[in-house]
C-alpha cells in the first residue's frame, strides 16, 4: 500500500491526513533548502504574529491547534532565537502578549516567498476549478468538525 492509499478505502479524512502528512514534509524541506531553521509549528507561530502583530498565547494556541502548553514551548523556542518577545498584559499577569522583534519582522519576506512557491509547486497540473472545490471542501469540512467540537465542550 502507497502512502496516498488509506485501508478503508476512499476516506476524505484519510487522505486529507496524507495530503497534509506530504505536504509538511515539502515545506520543512524547502525551509531548510532556503535557510529557514523553522519547524512547523513555529511557522504557524510566526503566521499568526505576522498577520496580527500582536496576540495572545491562547489566541496562537486556538489558531496552531495545540494547547497552551504545547505553545508555550514553541514561542519560548522562538523567543529563545530572538524572533518574538513575550510581556505580561497589564490587566491580567496571567495573560502574555506576543510580538515580533526586528529579526521575526525581517523574516516573513523570505519564508513566505518560500510558502508560495511550494504552493505553486503543489499546485502545478491541478485544473484551477478543481482545486477551487477542493479548497472549499476542505474549509467546509473544518468548520462542520469545529462546530462540533465546540458543541461536545
Amino acid at each position: 500500500m502507497n502512502r496516498c492509499e488509506c485501508p478503508t478505502g476512499e476516506s476524505l479524512g484519510c487522505l486529507a491526513n496524507h495530503a497534509a502528512y506530504a505536504t509538511r514534509a515539502f515545506l520543512t524541506k524547502r525551509l531548510e533548502q532556503n535557510g529557514i531553521d523553522m519547524t512547523i509549528e513555529q511557522f504557524k507561530v510566526m503566521i499568526v504574529l505576522w498577520k496580527e502583530k500582536v496576540s495572545t498565547q491562547q489566541n496562537i494556541a486556538d489558531f496552531v491547534g495545540k494547547d497552551k502548553t504545547s505553545v508555550t514551548r514553541l514561542i519560548a523556542g522562538l523567543e529563545k532565537r530572538s524572533l518574538i518577545q513575550r510581556t505580561t498584559a497589564c490587566q491580567d499577569k496571567r495573560c502574555n502578549h506576543v510580538t515580533l522583534t526586528p529579526q521575526g519582522i525581517a523574516l516573513e519576506k523570505p519564508t513566505m516567498h518560500v510558502l508560495e512557491e511550494a504552493n505553486r509547486y503543489l499546485h502545478q497540473g491541478i485544473d484551477p476549478d478543481e482545486l477551487a472545490v477542493t479548497l472549499r471542501v476542505l474549509k467546509q469540512m473544518c468548520q462542520s468538525l469545529n462546530t462540533l467540537q465546540k458543541e461536545s465542550e
